[in-house]
């Protein structure tokens, strides 16, 4: 079911065909699905693992508008690449709105994966939605009556400055009960503060999820705790912000999301938009020590505009360091 769409979003695609400029962004790179290949080396990797292949994607943002176009490539790459294991690090939904249960059903149980399937959430898949306030704190969206469009204008013209503060009533946000009921019919398997220690190949291999950053339930302390240090580590957690801390903690890859690679990637715009601690953590590829962290762009956002960072599945492939 559609929604009524605002007259300020006919204004913006109109404009977007008029200029000329803005169509590539509005309707073109929005819909070009990339892979992005890597191999990476990991230390005492066991002989099993060697060549294990996970892919990794991130913030769906799924809502009654999503692209049907880039929902058919998004199912035909995931089968083509035919993955081990599949990743999902976060924001399945927009601003908490469950839309179009049924296909978002069909799209989760589409997924195969020999050795497992396993996500964490984004700040848009509590009961509430989180963002950054205009005072600059981690806050429950007060209102969602304004247009995407607005409120994009409103972050391009008015930046805010981080206080890296999770406000009281964010803290209070709790899960959302039709979000887990929908991967409780999948096989899907959220982490939520939890390690999980999946048998592969003869071997095991540690799946670490975490709670997200902006409502303060980043609670590594009791995400390792089932942690077995013998066995190599994938770490997932939705805020690449998380990044820093997790250098203490075990694990050999953290895959991460919620940038959108910047999503308008013009110097001295896309700063703007990407609302994180830790800006060098926008997007790609990061060795943190002993670790790699790689930071998705993600399928899609909640207002459908890209500039230089196409959405992105991410297929890893492991080797021995």
């Amino acid at each position: 079911m559609m929604k009524k769409r605002q007259w300020s979003e006919w204004a913006w695609d109109a404009w977007c065909i008029a200029s000329g400029i803005g169509v590539w962004p509005r309707y073109i790179e929005p819909r070009l699905l990339t892979t992005t290949h890597l191999s990476l080396p990991i230390p005492h990797l066991p002989t099993e693992l060697i060549g294990l292949k996970i892919l990794q994607f991130s913030d769906l943002h799924w809502n009654a508008q999503f692209s049907s176009v880039l929902l058919k490539q998004l199912k035909w790459k995931m089968q083509v690449h035919k993955p081990d294991m599949i990743f999902f690090t976060g924001d399945f939904l927009c601003r908490s709105c469950l839309e179009e249960r049924e296909q978002l059903l069909q799209l989760f149980n589409s997924l195969k994966a020999p050795m497992g399937c396993f996500a964490v959430l984004g700040n848009h898949d509590y009961a509430q939605f989180v963002t950054v306030s205009a005072q600059g704190d981690y806050d429950v969206e007060k209102t969602s009556s304004k247009s995407n469009i607005s409120k994009g204008f409103k972050r391009l013209f008015h930046p805010v400055t981080l206080t890296k503060q999770v406000t009281t009533r964010a803290q209070q946000v709790g899960l959302h009960a039709g979000l887990i009921e929908l991967l409780a019919e999948t096989p899907v398997q959220l982490l939520h503060n939890q390690t999980k220690l999946v048998s592969c190949k003869g071997t095991w291999l540690n799946v670490c999820g975490l709670g997200e950053y902006t409502l303060g339930r980043f609670d590594p302390q009791t995400a390792f705790q089932d942690y077995n240090i013998r066995y190599p580590g994938i770490v997932l957690s939705h805020n690449p912000d998380t990044i820093e801390p997790l250098r203490q903690y075990p694990g050999d890859i953290i895959l991460a999301g919620h940038t959108h690679g910047g999503q308008v990637n013009l110097p001295g715009i896309w700063k703007r938009f990407t609302c994180i601690e830790h800006l060098e953590y926008k997007s790609g590829l990061k060795e943190v020590g002993k670790k790699w962290a790689y930071i998705n762009r993600g399928i899609s956002s909640v207002m459908k505009f890209r500039w230089f960072s196409l959405p992105e599945l991410t297929l890893i492939t492991l080797q021995r360091g």
